[in-house]
């Protein structure tokens, strides 16, 4: 092997794999669960309707024994809801997941909930601009 061919070798672990290394060695970022307590998480569409219904529904939780988890916003639009379901769910300690939508996301939602290993019940609170009541479906 040629002294080039180490060296070149040398260079493409030190770009490569001891990034990766230390990366791994730092702690997760996101959200940290006390593994003595459940957590509501919240899917909410990213208006001001689904912003005054999550203060509501966080309200609702604390009164139902719940800690406040993680809260993922998304887009009117959005088709693809499985990777931030995932997210949502992805701690044992997540014992319901409010979403707060719009009607027309529901189906969408729901595909986005298949096949997942989660076992809590999905709150639905639908949502419109025009809308002064808020019915809680589960």
């Amino acid at each position: 092997m040629s002294p080039k061919l180490i060296i070149a070798t040398f260079a493409v672990f030190v770009l490569l794999v001891l990034p990766y290394a230390a990366c791994s060695l730092l702690p997760a970022q996101g959200f940290t669960y006390d593994p003595s307590k459940n957590y509501a998480s919240f899917l909410v569409l990213d208006n001001e309707t689904g912003k005054d219904s999550l203060a509501l529904m966080k309200q609702r939780s604390i009164g139902e024994g719940f800690e406040i988890g993680p809260v993922e916003y998304y887009k009117q639009g959005t088709k693809d809801f499985a990777p931030i379901l995932k997210k949502l769910t992805a701690s044992k300690q997540v014992a319901v997941v409010w979403i707060i939508s719009s009607i027309w996301d529901v189906n969408d939602i729901k595909k986005g909930m298949e096949g997942m290993d989660y076992s809590g019940p999905f709150r639905y609170v639908p949502i419109s601009e025009g809308a002064g009541a808020i019915k809680i479906q589960e």
